[in-house]
């Protein structure tokens, strides 16, 4: 159990709406026991509890990432890292030096390209990257991971050009191209996992990212890796990490299969938990994969793709709720929205009950106000992560015209709306660090005072609505009782204290606020 605890001198903002505000906290066992003015708090606190000074800082609860890709973002250091690069010429130079100098494996794995940022953007192909392959295999992947990269040599060994999958690209001779969209390159991943990630391995990159996750004031994720059960979630380096006393983070995990035993959703504890069901219904603005209502404005004669026919998508949402497993379904195109919303009232008038746990739809970019509403009528969760609206700025205008980007990224709407709404970074994709999302909620501007999103809306959020995204929201998603995500008595002591109080700073500052410590169950994490 955690040593007693007294914080004082702080602001503290609770999350809870009996008592948004307090002076002070006293910690016993893992559990806040007393939350209020400093000298009430102080009266009840043993003489012999740790003091901590918070220094004028603010006291929040431990921030929660509701849509995070754990292992993904821990691994991302095993593998080139191509964010910096801004031209082919750039993409090539580095990774020809790479290559040169990587002699420990022999498939070559580089992430994080994005060409929507060069000089002049150039659309990818293995025939591209032949040239400085050196006859090893090697796949570059996107940042969105929806669309991946392979030179002829990692096709030839995998069989992918023989490969009937249309998500494999060909030209109009119908020769393969390389590019690889959604789980086309399962096959390739799969062999360079092999060679890369060790069990030992893994469980160092668990452990370094999660400390990583713990410095920004996060103490609980849920992660959406697993592409089959236990696997690669990588549960057991969990384990492995929580025994030894190095696990800082709740971790509730969420897999694209169901489990093969006949269990519910929440089955562990609160610290490592069997989340639910995740499901992909569409893939990417950036790879033109996400299914539209109408044709991209830069390529009008795709509208993307659906992954799962209606049929499809009803028979995993059934089994889903005969099972009271909670399922989570990505969906970034307006049409995407409308299957997700069809089918799911399709499901709640033939069984004539809602499910067990809430729907979670993710992402929900490009939207309608009457998708708005029907979601609202079915109850769903949206976990949404606002700092795409920055990251995306450029792209999104291109890909949807300026009429569409009317109705993406609705922070304010889905909340005006009354809907569930969580926050998370979907990290690797984005950065995890959830002061990076808060900014880009309650701002609606960069630096220079430019939008964030080509909106004639004004959909920024207060500082507190964005707090609820990342504290208290998402355990409201999990119907976990118990104060979870807030500051209150009887509540688990998850918190942090950060070095000033947002409620005080300028919004564009909001982005550099740093944490100074950092709490899980009362046990100081960082």
């Amino acid at each position: 159990m955690s040593p007693s605890l007294f914080v004082r001198g702080a602001s503290i903002w609770t999350g809870d709406e009996r008592k948004p505000r307090a002076e002070a906290l006293w910690v016993e066992d893992g559990v806040f026991q007393a939350v209020g003015g400093e000298a009430y708090v102080e009266s009840l606190c043993p003489k012999g509890a740790r003091r901590v000074d918070a220094g004028g800082g603010l006291v929040v609860p431990g921030m929660t990432d509701a849509h995070i890709h754990l292992t993904a973002y821990c691994k991302q250091s095993l593998y080139l890292d191509l964010s910096g690069v801004r031209s082919l010429e750039g993409l090539l130079e580095t990774l020809s030096k790479y290559i040169e100098k990587e002699r420990g494996c022999r498939w070559i794995r580089a992430v994080n390209y994005n060409e929507t940022t060069w000089d002049r953007p150039v659309s990818l192909t293995g025939e591209l990257i032949d040239s400085v392959g050196r006859g090893r295999p090697v796949l570059l992947s996107r940042y969105d991971g929806h669309v991946h990269v392979a030179n002829g040599r990692a096709m030839e060994e995998t069989a992918l050009r023989e490969s009937f999958d249309p998500n494999v690209e060909r030209d109009a001779d119908g020769r393969p191209t390389g590019v690889l969209r959604e789980g086309a390159a399962s096959s390739i991943l799969t062999r360079i996992e092999d060679e890369y990630e060790s069990g030992e391995r893994i469980r160092e990159l668990l452990a370094d990212g999660c400390r990583r996750l713990a410095s920004w004031g996060i103490t609980a994720v849920h992660a959406c890796d697993a592409p089959s059960y236990g696997l690669p979630e990588d549960i057991a380096a969990l384990q492995d990490l929580r025994e030894a006393g190095e696990l800082p983070l709740r971790v509730i995990s969420y897999h694209d299969a169901f489990p093969n035993l006949n269990f519910r959703s929440f089955l562990g504890d609160d610290h490592i938990c069997y989340g639910g069901l995740k499901i992909f219904l569409d893939g990417s603005l950036g790879g033109h994969s996400a299914a539209l209502r109408e044709g991209y404005s830069d390529q009008p004669s795709v509208r993307g793709q659906l992954c799962h026919s209606d049929r499809e998508l009803m028979e995993m949402l059934a089994e889903a709720q005969a099972r009271k497993i909670q399922v989570q379904m990505h969906m970034i195109g307006d049409a995407s929205i409308d299957q997700a919303i069809r089918v799911s009232k399709e499901l709640l008038e033939r069984t004539g009950k809602a499910p067990a746990y809430p729907l979670r739809f993710n992402h929900v970019i490009v939207s309608h106000p009457e998708q708005l509403d029907a979601m609202k009528s079915l109850g769903v969760v949206v976990d949404l992560q606002p700092i795409q609206a920055f990251t995306d700025r450029e792209m999104a205008p291109e890909r949807l015209g300026k009429k569409r980007m009317e109705g993406t990224y609705p922070f304010r709407r889905l909340y005006d709306a009354g809907l569930l709404v969580t926050g998370s970074s979907d990290a690797p994709i984005e950065h995890p660090n959830p002061w990076l999302g808060i900014w880009a909620a309650v701002c609606g501007t960069d630096e220079q005072g430019r939008p964030l999103r080509e909106s004639k809306m004004d959909e920024v959020l207060t500082l507190e609505e964005a707090l609820a995204l990342y504290t208290r929201n998402p355990y409201r998603a999990l119907r976990w009782n118990g104060g979870f995500g807030t500051i209150a008595e009887g509540a688990p002591a998850d918190f942090a204290i950060l070095e000033e109080n947002p409620f005080e700073m300028d919004v564009q500052r909001l982005k550099k606020l740093r944490v100074k410590e950092t709490y899980l169950a009362g046990t100081k994490t960082y």
